[in-house]
């Protein structure tokens, strides 16, 4: 057990080869998203944060070629993972930028559609980013976002503070619920959109559950791995991280017994503004 404790990430072009977030978690997302945004003819799009390159290279596919859409991102080997599915798909419209999100690389009142999926929770200033989003965009144009809620996996974290009490690392549930806390709500979300002088013009939740046989399936999944086990392990004395993931193992694993399976919900938003 806790092997997975010993997991490293490396950025380098042999893992963004087989780096893959879209059928775990980035799809139902992108679905989300492609479902609601409505689709003109001689646009410009820019996809913030488009990463390995969903759903820009959808987007533009869906779009056709009387389109522009961008990708905008500075993690460097995703930008060269997507540019070559540009080449490899035959996707001229789709382009991917270099660049940062709070910095947009565009003139004032350029782009007509800006979108994001899931962007808003790796944005160290989402508040400068809607601003330049506010820029960039053309009268009337529309910014549109997907992201998860506060409330996502609450089975797991649910089970994970009862680990804590049952170790008397009592400690470890305040910092837990504050890191639950910074996961938006439809409503703090569409206050960014207002706060930039956006005016929201169309909102809808949505849930998907995700499945795992058990919890060391789930604490042991790439992804899992990948986007979530530092940030748990920051908040626990590494002194104690192998005692309270083990117990945190066993518990996920008796409950999933119990079960028939570890399930777990998770709510999302789609939200779009209009600059008005």
């Amino acid at each position: 057990m806790t092997k997975y404790l010993e997991y490293k990430f490396s950025d380098s072009p042999e893992f963004i080869s087989t780096f893959d977030e879209v059928p775990l978690w980035s799809a139902s997302f992108g679905l989300l998203l492609l479902k609601h945004l409505e689709l003109k003819p001689n646009i410009r799009v820019v996809d913030i944060g488009s990463g390995a390159g969903f759903p820009l290279l959808e987007l533009a596919q869906r779009l056709g070629a009387s389109s522009k859409c961008f990708g905008v991102d500075k993690w460097a080997n995703a930008n060269d993972r997507a540019k070559q599915k540009i080449r490899n798909y035959g996707a001229g419209n789709a382009e991917v930028i270099y660049g940062s999100a709070d910095s947009l690389p565009f003139p004032d009142e350029n782009i007509d559609l800006a979108v994001s999926n899931l962007g808003i929770n790796n944005f160290e200033e989402p508040g400068r980013v809607f601003e330049e989003c506010y820029r960039v965009l053309k009268r009337n144009g529309k910014l549109a976002i997907t992201s998860n809620l506060n409330g996502h996996w609450k089975e797991f974290y649910n089970i994970f503070e009862e680990t804590c009490r049952q170790l008397g690392t009592m400690d470890i549930i305040a910092k837990l619920k504050e890191q639950q806390e910074r996961r938006g709500t439809v409503a703090t979300i569409s206050k960014m959109f207002t706060d930039c002088g956006f005016s929201i013009t169309r909102r809808f939740e949505e849930k998907f559950e995700m499945k795992f046989l058990d919890g060391s399936a789930f604490l042991n999944h790439y992804f899992i791995k990948l986007g979530w086990l530092s940030s748990w392990k920051d908040i626990i004395p590494e002194t104690e991280q192998v005692t309270v993931f083990t117990q945190l193992e066993i518990n996920l694993n008796a409950y999933a017994d119990d079960r028939g399976g570890l399930s777990l919900i998770v709510p999302m938003a789609f939200i779009e503004g209009q600059k008005v």
